[in-house]
């Protein structure tokens, strides 16, 4: 069986529909993603994409916020929308029975959201106390300050959410001005998938046939990643840190040996991170590894909170496991188990409609197709030991080691990194 088991329509304009109908399912999830992201963003329009999202849910000539919330909630549905890097994405889940109702909900915020003035001014209280919310919470702020450090000005590197000056700047025109030039008909992918009826394309072309834009063309990003030891000083009862390299792309040939790799290194709870650090030497409640692949490369690193008194130790474990792979790579036995893990794990979290909407809706932005499953799992099988330790000598590179820290320190207890 292939998975998923996806249509394709590209509508005059450049708009593309992904339809997957899933039989043994009776909800059908609706998205419409847009390949714009804080990562597109000048200086000055920093939050800007996240605002945005914001405000397509407060109001159309046909519909109040209120009225839009409603819709929904009327027939059982849930609505929601996100923001990332690179994507932005706005989607909708109801019964199969109601998908005209998500259709004609989600269409109308999306090509005739008003940007009421009033309710931009409300709406920017709510994110900048967002804002604030996201200052009180060091485990989460970390992942962004690692990205501005490793990332040195690049757009990516900053925060999705923006600053309060840039948010409290934001205008109408502003808004106008950004839709015109990221919103374009090729830049916006609608995906269905689930209980999806056989006239969903035609309930769904209406929209967005006559949608009127330039064409966007994306322009390579090149990063400037070099490493860099930072701390931000702030009253905390843990320290927090982010230690990391250069990662690979969404389009990167290794980025399945890559994920074998970061999974056995701190992907789950057998993994060695998680084993050294926590269950033999109990040093930190939390230690992971996150990857974070953009279009044109990408980031990867080691999360950790401890101590302030065993910070110092907790980066010592982490580059000798970064050293250790260099040197002798990953077990046979490591090998296999995390192989299995990621495969099945993916199937996993392709079970509901909406994962599966928004698995074709990446893959189509990233890849120009549809990757089937099958597909990715022949790729990681094919990765064997020499490929991890070729990875690991060609991303974990002194050069490159960047750490991050928040905590109530004066100083950090290393001053180099070498791996």
């Amino acid at each position: 069986m292939t998975i998923p088991n996806a249509k394709k329509t590209v509508l005059p304009n450049g708009v593309r529909i992904l339809t997957e109908e899933i039989p043994s399912m009776r909800s059908v999830a609706m998205g419409i993603l847009v390949g714009a992201g804080s990562g597109n963003e000048s200086d000055r329009e920093a939050g800007i994409s996240h605002f945005i999202e914001h405000m397509m849910f407060k109001g159309t000539p046909k519909r109040s916020a209120f009225q839009i919330a409603h819709a929904l909630d009327s027939v059982g549905g849930k609505m929601n929308a996100y923001t990332s890097k690179e994507v932005t994405m706005y989607y909708a889940v109801v019964l199969d029975k109601h998908l005209e109702v998500a259709a004609d909900v989600l269409g109308d915020m999306f090509l005739n959201s008003i940007f009421d003035p009033k309710e931009m001014e409300t709406e920017k209280g709510v994110v900048l106390e967002e804002i604030k919310m996201y200052e009180d919470t060091p485990d989460e702020l970390i992942h962004d300050l690692f990205a501005e450090k490793i990332l040195h000005g690049h757009p990516l590197g900053k925060p999705t959410i923006g600053f309060n000056e840039t948010v409290g700047a934001i205008s109408r025109e502003d808004i106008l001005n950004y839709q015109k030039r990221l919103y374009a008909p090729n830049n916006i992918i609608v995906s269905l998938a689930g209980a999806v009826p056989d006239n969903a394309l035609e309930l769904i072309k209406p929209f967005f046939n006559g949608l009127p834009g330039g064409e966007f063309k994306h322009q390579e990003s090149k990063a400037e990643i070099k490493g860099a030891v930072f701390l931000k000083k702030k009253k905390t009862e843990q320290a927090h840190l982010c230690l990391g390299v250069k990662g690979p792309s969404h389009r990167d040939k290794d980025r399945y040996a890559y994920s074998l790799m970061d999974n056995v290194l701190g992907g789950t709870m057998s993994s060695r991170l998680f084993q050294e650090v926590r269950e033999k030497r109990g040093l930190a409640y939390a230690i992971y590894t996150a990857s974070s692949p953009f279009r044109d490369f990408g980031l990867s690193y080691v999360y950790a909170g401890t101590g302030k008194e065993t910070l110092g130790y907790v980066i010592e474990l982490i580059i000798e496991q970064f050293t250790n792979l260099k040197k002798e790579g990953i077990t046979r036995e490591e090998l296999t188990r995390a192989k299995e893990y990621i495969k099945g794990s993916m199937v996993l979290g392709l079970e509901s409609s909406s994962s599966r909407m928004g698995f074709m809706a990446r893959s189509e932005l990233y890849h120009d197709r549809i990757q089937t499953v099958d597909e990715i799992f022949e790729a990681i099988n094919k990765v064997d030991r020499d490929d991890i330790v070729r990875l690991a000598n060609q991303y974990f590179r002194d050069e490159d080691l960047t750490l991050v820290v928040i905590g109530d320190l004066d100083e950090l207890p290393v001053k180099e990194l070498k791996c």
